[in-house]
């Protein structure tokens, strides 16, 4: 799977189900219809399923092109809400854009006294920019070389950004503990005290 292609709907069936989910998906195509009047989507498709996982593949068009990610998911909230979908990777594209988006949508239901109440997921956080502009090693990473998720808590942490976070700063961490036994410094900066650990950072 190339994440810097332009988003193809057979690319994603294929990877979803020979690369990232697990044996239980599923390929179907179902165009939604829409119980509301959407802000931002002009069409949505499920276009596979996994029962393990408990799952739905999404996939939504737009005609925004700058990436309103809050204002797209409370419309893809409405759509899963409406259908009673709890889980959706869904796959955002734009016709006018090349880049898109690939995000983890989640509805959670729990009890406070005798009321039920929604937890959605936060659309800022479960979510990959790809397409031609996009950096992709972390997606890549994450998505592609992890192989096949073995259950949900699994994928939920692929898409997690705090295990992002903890993996880049992991990162530094060790590119800096190398540096301090590799890298030369004038003598000054080695005569001052703690001269060598700031001259590294």
């Amino acid at each position: 799977m190339n994440f810097n292609n332009p988003y193809s709907r057979e690319a994603y069936k294929e990877f979803f189900q020979n690369q990232l989910l697990t044996d239980d998906f599923k390929i179907s195509e179902e165009k939604l219809s829409f119980e509301f009047t959407p802000q931002y989507l002009k069409s949505a498709f499920v276009i596979g399923e996994d029962k393990s996982l408990e799952l739905k593949v999404l996939e939504v068009l737009h005609d925004s092109e700058n990436d309103p990610r809050v204002g797209l998911s409370k419309d893809i909230f409405r759509v899963m809400a409406s259908y009673g979908y709890k889980r959706a990777l869904v796959l955002l594209h734009s016709s006018r854009s090349k880049n898109y988006r690939l995000s983890l949508a989640t509805i959670e239901l729990s009890l406070e006294g005798s009321k039920v109440r929604k937890e959605y997921s936060n659309p800022r956080r479960y979510s990959f920019f790809l397409g031609p502009d996009a950096k992709v090693k972390t997606p890549e990473s994450f998505l592609i070389s992890k192989g096949r998720v073995k259950d949900f808590e699994d994928l939920l942490s692929r898409f997690s950004v705090e295990v992002v976070t903890k993996q880049f700063y992991q990162e530094i961490a060790n590119w800096y503990f190398w540096a301090m036994r590799n890298v030369k410094f004038p003598d000054d900066a080695e005569a001052e005290e703690n001269g060598r650990n700031i001259a590294t950072i």
